[in-house]
């Protein structure tokens, strides 16, 4: 892979609630980037006035970083049901107001679970005969057909899908009148389920929000991850994880878990992406360590 330089940043909880402090962290370990919860133990970024905003900004401008983005989470009910959909989108709106007002380019937001779809039956690999050597491959009128499950295959709830989408055009049209694009993802949910949804909202302001660590997770190989998100990703949630099994994973610094970094960094240079890539450590016993590892290995894997 050519050589380049990453624009890396990382989320600012992971070197202090203190807005300031985290500030001037990331500036003395070389980070060029923040990103910001939208709601925080230290500091709501809704409630703050147009003078907390313009203070903001300088504080983050003194301390050479960029704002990357405001992250907000939907919650573990998501839009299901349960969940209070229009607070969710009151919600919703103040955040947005607040990232245009702090001239945040991203809002990123973890979706909670999605509608899965029904999955397809990948085919098998054709085999030529003539390329088989001495095995005997049967021929169409030899081969016996696979048994057939009878058994109906469950389709997503309905309600869900109704208030998934529902919800999703409502934000798509708030994106559109501020102005920001919003970065998707769900650890609750598979790449498919955020193809359904988003592929349903057709909303020319959403992307993705790339997270390796779910791409460890999914039933998606990383070459079919690429081929469908590769021209959509808009922020990359730079984590790592060690892989075990039923796609279960364990936190880890990033280049101690189970990313081929290098080949993820060369898939992002063949889909364009030339985006941030915040190093999120939030999981990790000791984040302030585990954001400096995690930036000496990209850089290294970028070289």
């Amino acid at each position: 892979m050519t050589q380049r330089t990453l624009q890396l940043a990382a989320v600012a909880t992971a070197f202090s609630p203190d807005p300031r402090e985290a500030a001037a962290a990331a500036r003395v370990n070389g980070f060029r980037g923040l990103q910001f919860d939208a709601f925080s133990a230290a500091m709501n970024l809704t409630d703050l006035s147009q003078t907390g905003r313009r203070e903001f900004r300088h504080m983050l401008s003194g301390n050479d970083q960029q704002l990357v983005g405001v992250r907000v989470d939907v919650g573990n009910k998501g839009f299901g049901p349960g969940a209070d959909i229009d607070r969710l989108l009151t919600q919703f709106d103040k955040v947005m107001d607040a990232a245009k007002g702090l001239g945040a380019p991203l809002l990123c937001v973890e979706l909670g679970p999605l509608p899965e779809p029904v999955a397809a039956a990948k085919p098998n690999p054709r085999v030529d005969p003539a390329q088989a050597g001495l095995i005997i491959i049967p021929t169409l009128n030899d081969a016996s057909p696979p048994p057939q499950d009878s058994r109906p295959v469950p389709g997503p709830d309905p309600k869900l899908i109704a208030n998934v989408d529902a919800a999703l055009m409502e934000i798509c049209s708030r994106a559109d009148r501020t102005g920001v694009t919003v970065a998707l993802r769900s650890e609750l949910s598979s790449f498919a389920a955020l193809e359904r949804a988003m592929i349903s909202a057709r909303c020319p302001w959403f992307g993705v929000d790339l997270d390796p660590v779910a791409i460890l997770r999914d039933a998606w190989t990383s070459d079919e991850i690429f081929s469908q998100f590769g021209s959509l990703i808009r922020h990359v949630r730079a984590r790592d994880a060690v892989a075990g099994s039923d796609r279960r994973t364990r936190p880890a610094v990033i280049g101690q878990g189970s990313t081929d970094w290098s080949e993820l960094l060369a898939n992002l240079d063949s889909a364009g992406y030339r985006g941030w890539l915040t190093i999120d450590p939030i999981e990790l016993s000791d984040r302030t360590a585990g954001a400096i590892a995690g930036a000496a290995h990209l850089n290294d894997a970028a070289s």
